[in-house]
């Protein structure tokens, strides 16, 4: 079966080029994923590497990079997860995927991340290969330190000087049923020391850029690295103009950094050094449950300073990364109306400009289904046009799906809080698809709302049958991690001066479920300490 494509042969992500896809990488074998050798995230302030955000990330081995710096992304590691592919295997560090096709008949991101741009023309070459070859990756993530003034909740030293600051302060969280959480191993080197992956990755990126459809530069907070700047500066003395430049943001850097940044787009986007410009930042929640889960948000600082980097920077993009754990539940569908207002403002069609461009007045249909953020006015498409540049889809949504720390994971959620919250999320996303035939773009698009659904039924079927009358589980594992997630609550507030259920108040009476949680295990635990 073919695959669709638009007329200009763009392949896209619809249900039917995932299915395509699907039955294009079984016929290598049931744990086949172009991810492995197409892309690559690498954490030099680390030496951490992986292909994909489901597995958990490993390390670069210093002595394969002394005559290779392609050992950033051609690990041993991953050489031989590529030749269990290739020999109809399924690697154990994929079992996300495993978990979603077995336990729900749904197409994984195995299938998603293979049928993107960057990896399903390079299907043919690959299904050739013995696995051990070193390739140049076709989408690179890179992060150069992890200086950072966030300490989000599911982040951590690794990736946060914020957080690596209140570890040497006040120690690791010292939790029950499973360890400390926030100890590691892996301690960023400083701006200041000699790194080995740093240097590697510059000797590596001069050949290695001419092969990439995307490079990504994320964090900790990009903005407080010198060698964001130092790309950005390189690509304007040597242009890749088929090459696409994303960075990630949390939106609140220094302020002066902002404005350096938002000029330096400009300045590469005007020239044709890049191809295009994606900005990716993230937020999971909105105002005070952004605040809380993101320590180091202004709310309002962060919509400021993206609308204002929409206002002013033609043709590009942004991507919200929603990353969904049990703090964005109850307050997520608040978070999606104002993805949703800022696609009706700064996305656009042909249609609706059409219509304004026909004398019809559209302000009342790009508002529909927004409440909080409903405004006197929103400019018309054929205004967006002016203003915003070629680019019509300026605004988007992904939503990675946090696993660890495993306390959490949004499957330790009662089914109150899927019934109340959850599903009308959901509920919102569909309703608000965009429709090709009348508001393209405007909308949802159906991949995005995918990943909130495929999301959603992983909780429901963890939730579902282990329910107690007093919304405790049966289940000891959920038990052990809502336990967890009470003591982190109580040590993150005595840290940070927080109050869990003023920032957060729908979460009130899951806060007591996991409490009792906790109550009841200690309980047992004493009882089997006493025998």
């Amino acid at each position: 079966m073919p695959f669709e494509r638009h007329g200009s042969g763009y392949i896209p992500g619809n249900e039917h080029n995932r299915k395509v896809m699907r039955d294009l990488l079984n016929e290598t074998g049931p744990g086949m994923c172009l991810a492995k050798w197409t892309q690559v995230t690498m954490h030099l302030g680390v030496g951490l590497t992986h292909s994909c955000h489901h597995p958990v990330a490993h390390k670069i081995d210093l002595e394969e990079l002394k005559d290779n710096p392609s050992a950033l992304h051609n690990t041993g590691v991953k050489k031989k997860a590529r030749k269990q592919m290739l020999n109809g295997e399924r690697p154990s560090e994929c079992d996300f995927c495993w978990r979603i096709e077995d336990n729900t008949g749904e197409i994984s991101d195995r299938a998603l991340k293979s049928l993107d741009q960057y990896s399903i023309h390079d299907h043919d070459n690959i299904t050739q290969l013995k696995g051990d070859e070193n390739v140049y990756p076709r989408y690179v993530e890179v992060s150069f330190s992890h200086a950072c003034n966030f300490k989000c909740a599911y982040c951590g030293p690794t990736f946060s000087s914020a957080w690596a600051s209140e570890i040497k302060e006040h120690g690791t969280y010292k939790l029950s049923h499973g360890g400390d959480f926030n100890y590691t191993t892996d301690v960023p080197l400083k701006a200041s020391d000699e790194n080995p992956y740093t240097e590697a990755f510059w000797k590596w990126f001069p050949e290695a850029k001419k092969h990439m459809q995307t490079l990504r530069i994320t964090g900790g907070e990009p903005l407080m690295s010198k060698h964001t700047f130092k790309v950005m500066e390189h690509l304007l003395e040597n242009p890749e103009p088929e090459m696409e430049l994303a960075i990630n943001s949390n939106g609140c850097p220094p302020a002066k950094l902002w404005l350096k940044f938002t000029d330096l787009v400009n300045q590469l986007t005007e020239s044709g050094s890049i191809k295009k410009f994606t900005l990716f930042t993230s937020a999971e929640n909105s105002e005070a449950a952004a605040e809380y889960t993101r320590t180091g948000m202004d709310w309002n600082l962060f919509k400021q300073n993206i609308e204002y980097f929409m206002e002013n920077t033609k043709d590009t993009r942004v991507t919200f990364m929603a990353a969904f754990n049990i703090l964005s539940l109850t307050t997520f569908k608040d978070f999606l109306e104002y993805v949703l207002f800022l696609k009706r403002r700064f996305n656009r069609n042909g249609m609706y400009k059409w219509l304004s461009e026909s004398g019809l007045d559209t302000n009342d249909s790009l508002q529909y289904d927004l409440d909080k953020y409903r405004t006197q006015y929103i400019p018309s498409c054929a205004e967006r046009e002016e203003n915003g540049g070629s680019v019509g889809n300026r605004v988007g949504l992904d939503i990675p799906y946090v696993r660890a720390p495993e306390f959490l994971d949004a499957n330790t959620a009662t089914m109150e809080m899927l019934q109340e919250y959850l599903l009308p999320a959901v509920d919102y996303m569909y309703k608000n698809l965009a429709n090709n035939e009348w508001h393209g773009l405007l909308g949802f698009e159906s991949w995005e709302a995918l990943k909130l659904k495929r999301i959603f039924v992983d909780v429901l079927i963890a939730v579902k049958d282990a329910r107690n009358h007093d919304e405790t589980t049966t289940r000891q594992d959920i038990a052990k991690q809502r336990a967890r997630f009470y003591e982190f609550v109580m040590e993150y507030d005595k840290r940070r001066g927080t109050d869990f259920t003023k920032s957060l108040p729908g979460m009130k009476s899951f806060y007591n479920v996991c409490k009792l949680e906790h109550e009841k295990l200690r309980t047992e635990t004493k009882q089997d300490d006493a025998t």
